[in-house]
């Protein structure tokens, strides 16, 4: 293999890994003593991976009202991320917590 072509491979290589980080996110859920990580394909691209949801795990169900403004501010861009809600207000939030699979809550 020439030079030339070991570097399309590694530059189209590159390219298909950066698609994926920008397209791919995960959130962690705690269920029953155990860490649990769920893969999901974001509806817009960015290079954060990682993604919080305070209502994935079996603790005590607390309103979208009550989370502290740093949480209600990560979870609504997960929302926005993983579900194409970009709208921060409580029913839009509300709405994507009622998303959320059975098995993370």
């Amino acid at each position: 293999m020439n030079a030339p072509r070991k570097w399309m491979m590694a530059i189209a290589g590159a390219g298909i890994v950066i698609v994926m980080v920008c397209y791919t996110g995960y959130v962690n859920s705690y269920l029953d003593h155990e860490t649990q990580t769920t893969f999901f394909l974001k509806r817009y691209p960015t290079l954060q991976m990682k993604f919080y949801d305070p209502f994935a795990n079996e603790g005590d169900d607390e309103s979208i009202d009550q989370l502290p403004p740093i949480d209600r501010a990560r979870f609504a861009d997960y929302c926005k991320y993983r579900f194409g809600i970009v709208d921060h207000g409580t029913e839009a939030l509300q709405a994507c917590k009622a998303k959320i699979p059975g098995y993370l809550q």
